[in-house]
């Protein structure tokens, strides 16, 4: 084949497309080339090259002109905004009040809920616990759970661990840690490498199995100081020296910031831990076979357990399992309160962008004559678009630079206060999604919010330079533009409020709840007696009697107690009872109490009311009959109208050689399990008949309680040096705690309404008030024939209100439907509460007719004279 000339050839190179079309148009003149000749070939070649470097210029000619009209808009953007500091201020608060509250609240929800756990796999990852026929969930027993492990198919591996406190002694100061009990598997179940030494094995979990330790690599570093050699060293947990074995990587962390893991071996011949009717606190965690789903999973656990309940019907009867993901089963407490505040923060963003949609609307109206003239000499509608989108575009991005270090600081108020055990809080921080959500909230505020005003804004015409007559279309068509955003603005705050008013209605409600005793002047204190030598019962009873002893010698305690739970921290011994001289119910629908320890003074300290009888005194010692204190509630359904005093219960199962216990007393219902929770059945034992190794202080003084803090910590140590105190708090901050997580929801949303109140109230100004500056000459007109200022008054309030009554009546439905979707929050009021609604209702009324009645006095002072010459 003849070859092209290289010049022309060259020249075809570099002015024809590049990729397949060049190729084409080059091979098919190539194939010309033999019959046509080098002269038609060149012809074909400058031909191309004209037509080609022309387009090729024409697109680089475009191109640079884009960019200089882009830049072009944004510095006369710029400089429009910096000639008008008010309306600027304005804009760029209310998106930096928007944008920075939802980027902190979805720190916070992407933080907790929805990163990934930081073990591979976490998909694959599956919690397990027992479930009672009513659905309330349970630990699982560990001859169960070795069932489990032993029968399913579905699973790579199935560990079990508990949560445990552990005492560190043998050092200056002794100290809690927070500890974990594992079985030999959980971190290879995990998948969790040790950063230094080896792991838990199954050997780890055999009865006499060496005593073993695995630590965090905080505790490494600041207990151990960061010891080279702290493999093979020993620290004492519980009393029990322990062989440090391994040390965590520094980033792992599961639910909480334990500092020690030690495995199974030292409880694995434990009687209570082998009865397959007790549950001592352990739960499941399995990682599911590759393509194995978490319903198939739950399927095999649950025939599991209906094969134990027919095998061992005494214990396992109603006993049931229930699987989730463990990422669902960490988050489960605070997911809704996230969600909640996620919508709410949601709304507050909308309420955000439609003021700013309203004053960008106010904004191109007020620039009419402007965009008019630019009309007439040439501007195209697109060109003119295209600026004032630019405009929105970057006040939008200046609001949400700014609103990134509002979301800052409202994250951290937020991390600080917020409820005491909230999970994977200290994962919450602004990375890389944060900072794309705020780019993407300020992106879709200055483009969605923004098209709209530019587009209206830039139907100009050029003939409105000459025709410059009173409002007519395109300021009629802005306020009812302007009117339709401000009832959407009245609607969603409504529905911002009423999740506020019910909050706070709850708030209110739990204020009024009768816990069963006093908190004021009550100081609290925990402790463990944890170590072979505590083992036995007798050494507990005779300490826990010496330290009544000096408790009630401190200067300031008016009355001192001990039992081995507090009110509102929950029921660490929860047992099923037998009732004598009552039939005998099937094994699954036996009652359930809990069962606490407690001292002589104990009731009396927490000021728990007496009901009938008496209460636990000094003759109720290990020597004397059993007997037992009950709440109202378990004395009302055991022994319905009949006299509770006298009667007797027995703790276990029918067939347990457990005393049986004469109740000598009945008291006030206590909330056991925190405020909104309703009261469990409690049952009182005498400490001395039943000592606990961990154990709760009550103190009620005559002042302040911090004040005796000091003297009751060292009437502990007097008795044992080695015994840790703890969770020093009174009793009101204890209580306080219990309602954390409603004080933080009532808090955020709160504020998120107020914020929502003023920005719908400064919306609704503004729409009157650009109202009265449009219908300025038609006021003047009727202030001249005669109109008197009370009905000019109404004219203007009238116009603002029936916009605000049109959102609320929308923002009611809507409020009437989501309110629901916070009724798990809820406590004493119902999500359609009726003076919730009439309150936010009145709020909402009162603000418009103030936000009303500013411009309608500026109407009504009109000089019709003045206003009639102004047109």
């Amino acid at each position: 084949m003849k070859q092209p000339p290289p010049w022309a050839d060259w020249l075809l190179r570099h002015t024809l497309p590049t990729g397949v079309d060049g190729d084409t148009i080059r091979g098919d003149l190539i194939e010309e080339l033999e019959a046509r000749g080098p002269w038609w070939y060149w012809r074909q070649t400058l031909s191309l090259a004209i037509r080609y470097g022309w387009r090729r210029k024409h697109d680089r000619e475009g191109h640079t002109m884009a960019f200089d009209n882009l830049w072009q808009d944004a510095r006369y953007a710029i400089r429009g905004y910096l000639k008008a500091p008010a309306f600027t201020l304005v804009v760029l608060t209310t998106l930096a009040l928007g944008i920075g509250a939802s980027t902190a609240i979805f720190s916070l929800v992407n933080g907790i809920l929805l990163r990934p756990l930081p073990f591979a796999d976490p998909d694959r990852l599956v919690f397990a616990d027992e479930v009672k026929t009513d659905g309330d969930h349970m630990s699982v027993s560990w001859p169960n759970f070795l069932d489990w492990r032993a029968r399913q198919h579905v699973f790579v591996s199935l560990a079990a661990s508990r949560s445990e406190l552990q005492m560190l002694t043998g050092r200056d100061q002794p100290r809690r840690l927070l500890g974990r009990r594992v079985t030999g598997n959980f971190f290879s179940t995990l998948d969790v490498a040790m950063a230094s030494g080896r792991s838990f094995s199954d050997a780890d979990d055999r009865p006499g199995a060496s005593p073993a330790a695995i630590v965090s690599t905080q505790f490494w570093k600041n207990d151990l100081g960061s010891a080279p050699d702290v493999l093979g060293k020993a620290i004492v947990l519980n009393g029990v020296a322990h062989t440090i074995v391994g040390v965590l990587p520094p980033d792992f962390k599961y639910g909480q910031p334990y500092s020690v893991f030690v495995p199974m071996g030292a409880v694995a011949a434990d009687r209570d831990l082998l009865d397959r009717g007790n549950h001592e606190g352990y739960f499941g965690l399995g990682r599911l076979k590759p393509g194995v789903t978490l319903e198939a999973a739950e399927r095999e656990l649950r025939a599991i357990a209906a094969d134990l309940q027919r095998q061992y019907p005494n214990t396992n009867s109603g006993v049931g399992v229930e699987a989730e993901l463990l990422l669902s089963r960490t988050v489960s407490q605070v997911r809704l309160t996230l969600y909640v505040l996620l919508g709410a923060v949601g709304f507050l963003l909308l309420i955000a962008c439609a003021n700013v949609a309203n004053l960008l609307i106010a904004r191109g109206t007020a620039r009419q004559h402007e965009l008019a003239v630019r009309a007439a000499l040439g501007g195209a509608r697109r060109r003119l678009a295209s600026q004032l989108l630019v405009e929105s575009t970057i006040v939008s991005l200046a609001g949400g630079a700014i609103g990134l270090a509002v979301a800052a600081a409202l994250l951290r108020l937020l991390v600080r206060f917020a409820p005491e055990g909230t999970p994977r809080i200290d994962d919450v921080g602004l990375d890389g999604m944060a900072l794309l959500f705020a780019f993407a909230a300020a992106s879709a505020c200055g483009i969605a919010f923004g098209a709209f005003p530019a587009f209206q804004a830039s139907s100009i015409t050029g003939q409105q330079v000459v025709v410059r007559g009173r409002s007519g279309g395109a300021s009629a068509r802005s306020h009812r533009v302007r009117r339709g955003l401000m009832i959407v603005e009245v609607a969603l705050a409504l529905v911002l409020l009423t999740g506020a008013g019910l909050m706070m209605r709850t708030l209110q409600q739990l204020t009024r709840v009768d816990a069963g005793f006093r908190p004021d002047h009550l100081l609290t204190v925990r402790a463990s007696l944890a170590g072979p030598h505590w083992d036995q019962r007798p050494p507990r009873a005779a300490f826990y009697d010496q330290l009544l002893t000096r408790l009630g010698a401190i200067p300031g305690v008016q009355r001192a107690g001990i039992a081995s739970r507090l009110p509102i921290d929950g029921s660490d011994w929860n047992s099923i009872f037998i009732v004598s001289g009552k039939p005998i119910p099937p094994r699954a629908e036996l009652p359930s109490s809990a069962f606490t320890p407690a001292s002589t003074g104990y009731l009396e300290a927490l000021g728990t009311r007496l009901v009938r009888g008496r209460l636990l005194d000094s003759r109720d010692t290990a020597a004397s009959p059993s007997t037992i204190v009950v709440n109202e509630t378990l004395a009302r359904k055991m022994w319905p109208g009949e006299d509770p005093i006298g009667q007797q219960l027995k703790q276990g199962w029918p067939e347990w050689k457990t005393p049986w216990r004469q109740v000598v007393g009945v008291v006030a219902d206590v909330k056991f399990e925190g405020l909104a929770e309703p009261t469990p059945m409690q049952v009182y034992l005498p400490i001395a008949q039943a000592p606990p190794s961990d154990f709760a202080i009550a103190v009620r003084t005559a002042g302040d309680p911090q004040a005796v803090r000091t003297a009751v910590e060292a009437a502990v140590h007097a008795l044992d040096r080695d015994i840790p105190t703890y969770s020093v708090r009174t009793m009101e901050q204890l209580v306080e705690s219990s309602t954390a997580r409603e004080r933080m929801s009532a808090l955020v949303l709160v504020v998120f309404a107020a914020v929502a109140l003023l920005l719908a109230s400064i919306g609704l100004y503004g729409v009157v008030s650009h109202g009265v500056t449009e219908r300025t000459h038609e006021i003047g007109v009727r202030m001249a024939l005669g109109a008197e200022t009370a009905h000019v008054l109404r004219l203007v309030v009238g116009h603002g209100l029936a916009t605000t009554m049109v959102g609320i009546g929308i923002g009611l439905a809507g409020a009437l439907a989501l309110s629901r979707a916070i009724q798990g929050l809820l406590f004493g009021v119902s999500a359609t509460d009726p003076l919730t609604l009439g309150a936010v209702i009145s709020v909402l009324m009162g603000v418009a007719i103030v936000a009303c009645y500013l411009p309608a006095r500026r109407a009504i002072r009109l000089d019709p004279t003045l206003a009639l010459r102004s047109e």
